[in-house]
């Protein structure tokens, strides 16, 4: 060994003292640079695994934080932009929003061959006049909630696969097969308003039993051509779907008032039916459509 003060002794020195700095600077830039860099790859799957309420605490006002704060800045942009999804899916409905986040958000449409449901309550307007408008508007969204569940969830182990795509009153409009390429929208549709029927007496049972009327309602169902796209103007626009298909759907709702039906469905939608189902037929009615 070399004693202190000779030259070999001051390089190993050197040397030494070069080595702890070399591990002192590789710890702290590990930790200046490989921290952040870590919390923000960890940032970025938590966000791609949807979680929007992620934000990366903002320490240093280097480079790495302003990175850290464009992403912060990023997620709050990210959160924002999904409530504003949600609530357009609670007004137009979700199927109806992706279709319209799926495609051009122009004005325009396509001709599809669509089935066409239409639902209204018997006397419901009477009954209104005659209770509070507290209780006719609780009555209203418990019997509208019910039925659109089964339109656009699954409903007895059976996907409806249908869309609610607007309220008419104390009634709807709902479309099967628009933007699928499925070819069994008219056998969903039956299947649907089989189900509401169904759903129905469950409904009157419970009405009964708070001593209430029970409610009556109506069913048509049309299939055929029509357009289904964004029609309105370049400041509002709704995604709907016209045409005589539509009318005809509304006109056949309306018969069963007068064969004293619950249910009526056009030859159309028959002759597209899949699946085997058993129906009555009606006498011949001309619909004005």
């Amino acid at each position: 060994m070399h004693p202190p003060g000779t030259p070999q002794w001051f390089a190993v020195f050197v040397g030494t003292v070069g080595i702890a700095f070399g591990l002192c600077s590789a710890i702290l830039i590990t930790r200046l640079v490989a921290k952040p860099v870590d919390e923000l790859r960890a940032g970025f799957h938590a966000v791609g695994q949807g979680q929007l309420d992620v934000q990366i605490p903002l320490r240093r006002a280097d480079e790495f934080g302003a990175l850290v704060g464009d992403f912060n800045q990023m997620v709050v942009e990210l959160r924002d932009k999904e409530r504003l999804r949600r609530a357009f899916g609670l007004h137009v409905g979700e199927k109806v929003a992706q279709q319209i986040m799926a495609r051009d958000p122009a004005l325009g449409g396509t001709e599809q061959v669509v089935t066409l449901l239409f639902l209204d309550l018997r006397g419901f307007s009477a009954r209104a006049a005659q209770a509070e408008p507290k209780m006719i508007v609780n009555l209203l969204n418990r019997f509208l909630q019910a039925m659109v569940e089964i339109v656009e969830t699954e409903h007895g182990g059976m996907e409806h696969d249908g869309m609610v795509n607007k309220f008419l009153g104390d009634g709807f409009m709902a479309i099967f097969g628009a933007g699928s390429s499925a070819s069994t929208h008219a056998d969903d549709a039956v299947a649907a308003g089989c189900s509401m029927l169904c759903r129905l007496e469950l409904f009157n049972a419970d009405l009964v039993r708070r001593n209430e009327a029970p409610l009556g309602i109506g069913i048509g169902i049309n299939t055929g051509r029509a357009i289904v796209g964004s029609i309105g103007s370049s400041e509002r626009m709704e995604f709907t779907v016209i045409g005589n298909t539509v009318n005809v759907a509304s006109r056949i709702e309306g018969l069963n008032k007068r064969l004293d039906t619950s249910l009526l469905l056009s030859k159309a939608t028959k002759d597209h039916l899949t699946r085997p189902i058993s129906l009555r037929a009606c006498h011949r009615s001309t619909s004005k459509a």
